[in-house]
């Protein structure tokens, strides 16, 4: 009586097959598609492809040599160099400052509080988020900031409100107002 050889079924979330056919377990390409998948639905922020934006960081604009101040009666795009430097300035304070702590300064910087929303600084699971923002409408338009261990550093930009009139997008969304 001849014997069936049966390969039992390979579970992609702890496998992959590597060289020459072979089963290795390689726990870094479930966390790359982890990653990848918690950057992209990092990008959810409520934008859509058919809207042109201009998208400087912080990092192309010059540096003043005194604090920036708030202006406002100025555009959102003529206060990104101020959000941006209040978020850097309380995670300077406090690098351990959570997005909650982060959402405050903003709101006590001279931003409209009840219009500033945040994301959550640990997951569900009580891990460190990868990545938080923090965001404000100011000017009919929202400033985005976005911070984490993932990030090298604040990255904002000025984005349109969505429709629903909010700055980000999803169930973990908080806000101070």
């Amino acid at each position: 009586m001849e014997q069936k050889h049966r390969t039992p079924p390979l579970d992609l979330g702890a496998f992959c097959v590597g060289e020459k056919g072979k089963v290795v377990r390689t726990r870094t390409v479930v966390t790359a598609l982890a990653l990848v998948g918690t950057l992209a639905l990092t990008g959810c922020s409520g934008t859509s492809s058919s809207h042109s934006t201009s998208t400087k960081t912080a990092s192309a604009m010059p540096k003043p040599t005194k604090d920036p101040v708030f202006l406002p009666e100025a555009s959102a795009k003529d206060n990104l160099y101020y959000f941006t430097w209040v978020i850097e300035k309380t995670l300077t304070a406090d690098p351990a400052a959570d997005s909650y702590a982060i959402a405050q300064a903003v709101g006590a910087a001279g931003f409209d509080p009840a219009t500033v929303q945040f994301t959550f600084s640990q997951t569900a699971a009580g891990l460190a988020a990868d990545t938080s923002e923090v965001a404000v409408q100011f000017g009919g338009e929202c400033l985005v900031g976005q911070f984490g261990p993932v990030a090298p550093k604040v990255i904002s930009r000025v984005m349109p409100v969505l429709a629903s009139g909010g700055c980000l997008l999803g169930t973990e969304v908080q806000s101070l107002g």
